[in-house]
């Protein structure tokens, strides 16, 4: 894919929901100007290759400001992982719209909201495809911030662990769950300590397709283990494919160390203030 999916007549493009208006070339952001690990986020809660990601993404600057945000980052990757399931709209019955315009109507979520129902003309064709749709993947973005668990002395430690972004639930039978939002698809999200290792494994079905992916980081909890510390070291799938690439070269991605707050002590709203005063327990390996 070298870019996102068009009507036929050019006014509009399928951001994985609905169709919305289609930016103008020169709209589009430059490649070089995007957040490479935003991308790579993006594509791995997706489950969709970065590159392809990377190839739509500079046509999403939906609000013209010059940058590609975290939701409009996740249309991208939306319009590469959902097939066209509704008809480009009529422009006898609507009027053409107004490219690279307004933001279109957004849910609850802040995710479009589905439009007209009927048969596509033009769909995605997984059938090519390895990667499938795994929704609520074992993420572990800097932009959105994605939440880890851990074992101590023993003994797992359970509960709800949060970030400047989300809330994730970890319990004690080795599963967790990203606050009860995750996307269709995962049959499974498992956890393990071995060490000082955290390993996540999450299994999704698409399509009579299933994929695996697991990742691997090393973590260490602090100040009266109400933060934890954690740095990605490796992500892949089950066929040993590293997903931690650079969606523009190729070369290996190296996502910077996270903290996370245990919500006996602060709240998504509060963490950037609380997170502060921790800064000083960070570990000397956490980069």
């Amino acid at each position: 894919m070298s870019g996102p999916i068009y009507s036929d007549d050019g006014y509009w493009m399928w951001n994985g929901t609905e169709w919305i208006p289609a930016t103008q070339a020169q709209n589009a952001v430059p490649a070089q100007q995007i957040d490479q690990a935003v991308v790579a986020n993006a594509a791995t809660q997706v489950g969709v290759p970065a590159q392809q990601v990377a190839a739509v993404a500079p046509h999403f600057d939906l609000n013209q400001d010059g940058q590609i945000d975290q939701n409009e980052m996740m249309q991208a990757a939306q319009s590469v992982s959902n097939p066209v399931n509704v008809p480009a709209p009529n422009q006898a019955n609507m009027g053409m719209p107004v490219q690279g315009g307004a933001m279109p109507n957004m849910g609850g979520m802040g995710m479009p909201v589905q439009g007209i129902a009927g048969t596509p003309k033009k769909v995605f064709d997984w059938k090519d495809k390895k990667i499938m749709l795994i929704g609520g993947i074992i993420t572990i973005t800097v932009a959105m911030g994605i939440l880890v668990f851990f074992l101590l002395s023993g003994n797992p430690i359970v509960g709800t662990w949060v970030t400047e972004s989300e809330e994730v639930t970890y319990n004690k039978d080795g599963t967790f769950s990203n606050g009860g939002d995750e996307l269709p698809g995962v049959t499974s999200l498992l956890w393990e300590i071995e060490g000082d290792k955290l390993i996540q494994t999450s299994t999704t079905a698409s399509n009579d397709m299933e994929m695996t992916v697991t990742q691997t980081a090393k973590f260490e909890l602090t100040d009266n283990n109400n933060v934890l510390w954690i740095d990605i070291i490796s992500m892949v799938d089950e066929n040993g494919t590293n997903l931690l690439v650079n969606p523009f070269d190729g070369s290996p991605l190296d996502l910077p160390c996270i903290l996370v707050l245990n919500k006996n002590i602060a709240e998504v709203s509060t963490f950037n203030t609380t997170a502060t005063s921790y800064q000083s327990s960070k570990p000397s390996w956490c980069v």
